[in-house]
């Protein structure tokens, strides 16, 4: 009976993650509202794929599960997608870029100022404080010339960006500048704000410093300890992804295990989880058995 009542939870938060997730035709998301809405509800999603049990973008839009298109098929709901996400970001609506790693992040502003106190890896709502992170050796040259452009000059493209690092040769010069414009996301730095048409395809993004780009969020982040956010967002993410092991919100957000294991236990002793067998669990869920593969499973 226990195994039995196991596998019927593990389907039922499956199943709540699909009716939660949008991924039905009579559950998909229909307009740019709505679209703002999902990442509203969810609070943090990929732009398409899967990525730590996160809901996708493109499967709410597209109205099912699965990996988004290749490059070149056709696909109404990935050209819908794509347009909704650069309206919604561009309008400041939703946060959108690289932040916890190279895949594509559309984030909440209610959720924002949380996922940046418990993720961010230095000081925040100073224009200098990324001084300390270059100091630390935790931000790299290429990534502190980028920044000081962008300090110096406003909310800026690519293009514009590249030429004020001397990065505008194709091949290394190129994947120089984009790892250090993927820096600077991870660090909470910097953010794409609009898009720009002054390269030779006529579509590159602006960005802008986080502080700029999101300025309430930034100072409410500020005012946040790492302790408590990580406990929110980890309360958050366990609530909407259901029973997962607890290594993958760990990767995900890229805590260090010591850490979310002790706020993963504050919450169990407060009662707003669980902790059973290296799984974290929404209070009253029961945990995957041995035979039963559940979200996040690590095991092969």
């Amino acid at each position: 009976m226990a195994v039995r009542a196991a596998a019927r939870s593990v389907e039922e938060w499956a199943e709540r993650r699909r009716w939660r997730f949008r991924q039905s035709a009579d559950r998909r998301v229909r307009t740019i509202d709505e679209a703002v809405e999902f990442v509203d509800d969810v609070g943090l999603c990929v732009f398409q794929g899967e990525r730590g049990g996160l809901p996708s973008f493109y499967g709410a839009i597209a109205g099912r599960g699965g990996p988004a298109p290749r490059w070149g098929q056709h696909d109404p709901a990935y050209g819908q997608a794509w347009d909704w996400k650069d309206k919604l970001f561009s309008r400041g609506r939703v946060y959108y870029g690289k932040a916890l790693g190279d895949f594509r992040l559309l984030a909440s502003r209610a959720i924002l100022p949380d996922l940046i106190a418990a993720c961010a890896p230095g000081p925040l709502g100073e224009a200098d404080d990324y001084l300390e992170l270059y100091q630390d050796g935790k931000l790299g040259a290429d990534a502190k010339t980028i920044y000081e452009a962008l300090l110096a000059s406003g909310p800026a493209s690519t293009t514009r960006l590249r030429q004020a690092a001397h990065m505008l040769g194709k091949g290394g010069q190129f994947r120089r500048f984009e790892q250090a414009l993927g820096e600077l996301q991870r660090a909470f730095l910097a953010a794409p704000t609009g898009i720009a048409r002054d390269n030779r395809w006529k579509y590159t993004f602006r960005y802008a410093p986080l502080q700029v780009a999101f300025p309430r969020e930034v100072a409410a982040a500020t005012e946040r300890s790492s302790r408590a956010a990580t406990a929110q967002l980890l309360r958050h993410y366990v609530e909407l992804v259901g029973p997962t092991p607890l290594s993958a919100p760990v990767r995900l957000f890229g805590w260090p295990a010591e850490r979310a294991a002790r706020v993963a236990e504050k919450l169990a002793e407060d009662g707003l989880a669980r902790l059973e067998g290296g799984w974290l669990l929404p209070p009253g869920a029961a945990p995957p058995d041995a035979g039963t593969r559940g979200h996040g499973d690590p095991s092969p």
